[in-house]
């Protein structure tokens, strides 16, 4: 199989999860002091349960077409509380809160020597979920990312999401590629999925698991448990994904698993 683009997921597999207990506790601490600053009354406490599963909770409909997914949430969150709050309150809010859940997974270190030599003979993409594009850009920025590649895709800004296979086709465009000359690195069961049903040969990158990275939640025993695709090769290391190529960089090899 000739591989000329290789795809990467963000959190969980460029960016790798630290204390995630503590990184929700800081996510709700921010959440709560700005909101008390704008006239919120309620304990942290019983903002906490009316947070319960904030991300699990359907895409909001939309009150406002300038608002990201994230801030979305936040302005219905905020209408539920009885805060009415302008936009440009809600962005600032989004973003400290952000700020506060990113400041818990940090980079890779493999990550810029591994997508330097990749990126030297293959087409690179970023393909991920995520409600909030703006931090993904800002966080793609700040740890000078962005060069690497020659599409980023969000889930929020393509307006589909993983495991639905369509949100590969605006970097399979961007980058010319055939799903066929395409591998999709990521860390969830969604990501392989995805990856599969668009035609795209699946890695998935499996690291201890750090408690739940994808969503705030008082009531944990509510969420599913990740559950890992079992035949689908996987690596422990992004180093690994260099070890696949042969000398001439233009053959994966697919037989087997890590």
């Amino acid at each position: 199989m000739i591989i000329n683009g290789i795809f990467f997921d963000l959190y969980g597999t460029l960016l790798v999860y630290g204390n995630m207990d503590a990184a929700w506790s800081d996510w709700l601490n921010a959440l709560y002091a700005q909101l008390k600053l704008r006239g919120l009354t309620l304990s942290i406490e019983s903002l906490a349960k009316t947070c319960d599963q904030f991300y699990s909770k359907s895409e909001p409909t939309p009150r406002q077409h300038n608002l990201t997914v994230f801030e979305q949430r936040i302005q219905n969150l905020c209408f539920d509380l009885k805060l009415n709050l302008a936009s440009e309150e809600i962005k600032v809010i989004a973003n400290k809160v952000a700020n506060a859940w990113q400041k818990h997974i940090s980079l890779d270190p493999e990550v810029h020597s591994v997508l330097h030599t990749l990126h030297r003979s293959k087409k690179l993409a970023l393909v991920s979920n995520f409600d909030h594009p703006p931090h993904v850009h800002s966080v793609l920025s700040k740890l000078s990312l962005t060069p690497y590649f020659d599409s980023v895709v969000i889930s929020a800004e393509v307006g589909v999401k993983k495991p639905n296979p369509r949100i590969f086709d605006r970097a399979l465009e961007q980058t010319a590629m055939k799903p066929e000359e395409v591998i999709y690195v990521g860390d969830t069961e969604d990501d392989t999925k995805a990856a599969r049903a668009a035609g795209i040969v699946p890695i998935l990158i499996q690291r201890d698991n750090e408690g739940n990275a994808f969503d705030f939640s008082v009531n944990t025993h509510n969420l599913q448990q990740e559950k890992f695709t079992l035949d689908v090769r996987t690596i422990t290391k992004l180093s690994e994904l260099l070890t696949s190529f042969e000398s001439s960089a233009t053959k994966f090899q697919t037989v087997g698993k890590s």
